[in-house]
């Protein structure tokens, strides 16, 4: 459990390494190597900068924040990365991204969420469907294809799971500056670290191939790293250049490119119930024929390995049992 850091002095530096940096290092075949490391400012409320104080006590309540010790689950410890971006330190905007959950349809599709009337009443959030028969509710015995509801995911196979992509845009979110405009690509993300829990959930392109995660920690959280490799296309260009393009995206301003990505159910809870008795709850009535289903709900997220832009995907994993 992190604690905090006692700053009533000079703190100079409170450094660890990640799980995986553990890992590596106790390896001890001559291979670990300090390769990169990151700041971040969580804990930090910038609006108790006080301009009215002398030079020394502006920052002083600031100074006197409790500040987390360093720790060591990369999935947690740094929410918010500090970013540099060379030669643009006159930028009045920063990148963000944004789940597009605009109709499947046109040149530009988003991917809804699941409605509450068919997510068991519950809004924001998509559903990835762990066995065929949580699928057959909705498509029929032993039928592939498409047929879900708007924001659900068939996610018995890497196949299955690639045709139904959540979409993520990103730009800069102004209407300061015009969508047509483009973006610097030193602010255009194009690879995105992806957290997700391993035994829950597998990644999938949108091609259809499943990714392979970079590292596994301790605590089950798999991380990927994603971005345009091969026939692998994680990344396209976004809605921008053209007036009729101006509602295709959440992003008002700028736009960077899109970010596709699916799920599918990882063995353990494609085939048993354990993680769902332990982790989740039971639905009552849940599908179209009245039947209760087991549902886990989990956070994927999204980090950016350049911008540093970072976003939570609400996800609902749902077994059929009977």
């Amino acid at each position: 459990m992190a604690s905090f850091l006692d700053n009533s002095g000079d703190i100079i530096l409170d450094a660890v390494l990640t799980d995986i940096g553990r890992q590596r290092l106790a390896r001890a075949d001559g291979t670990f190597k300090i390769t990169a490391f990151a700041f971040g400012d969580d804990e930090i409320n910038y609006k108790l900068y006080d301009a009215t104080q002398s030079t020394a006590a502006k920052d002083l309540n600031i100074l006197k924040s409790p500040v987390f010790e360093a720790f060591t689950n990369a999935a947690t410890s740094l929410q918010y990365n500090l970013v540099t971006l060379q030669g643009k330190d006159k930028s009045l905007f920063l990148p963000t991204s944004k789940l597009n959950t605009n109709t499947t349809t046109g040149p530009f599709p988003g991917f809804p969420f699941a409605s509450s009337t068919d997510n068991g009443g519950t809004t924001n959030q998509f559903v990835v469907l762990s066995n065929q028969l949580a699928v057959d509710k909705y498509i029929g015995q032993n039928t592939s294809g498409s047929g879900l509801p708007n924001g659900f995911i068939n996610g018995v196979t890497p196949a299955e799971a690639s045709t139904d992509r959540i979409t993520v845009d990103q730009g800069l979110d102004t209407n300061q500056l015009s969508f047509q405009t483009v973006i610097d690509q030193d602010l255009n993300e194009d690879t995105y670290l992806l957290q997700v829990d391993d035994r829950l959930l597998k990644v999938v392109s949108p091609g259809g191939s499943p990714a392979i995660e970079s590292f596994i920690d301790t605590d089950n959280i798999a991380t990927y790293v994603l971005s345009n490799q091969g026939t692998n296309v994680y990344f396209t260009n976004g809605a921008s250049g053209q007036s009729a393009q101006f509602g295709q995206s959440p992003i008002k301003g700028p736009r960077g490119s899109i970010f596709k990505v699916s799920f599918f159910a990882a063995p353990t809870v494609a085939s048993s119930d354990f993680f769902f008795n332990q982790l989740g709850t039971t639905k009552s009535s849940y599908f179209p024929d009245s039947t209760n289903a087991k549902a886990i709900d989990s956070t994927i997220r999204l980090r950016g390995n350049k911008t540093g832009i970072t976003l939570e995907i609400p996800l609902r994993i749902v077994r059929a049992t009977s």
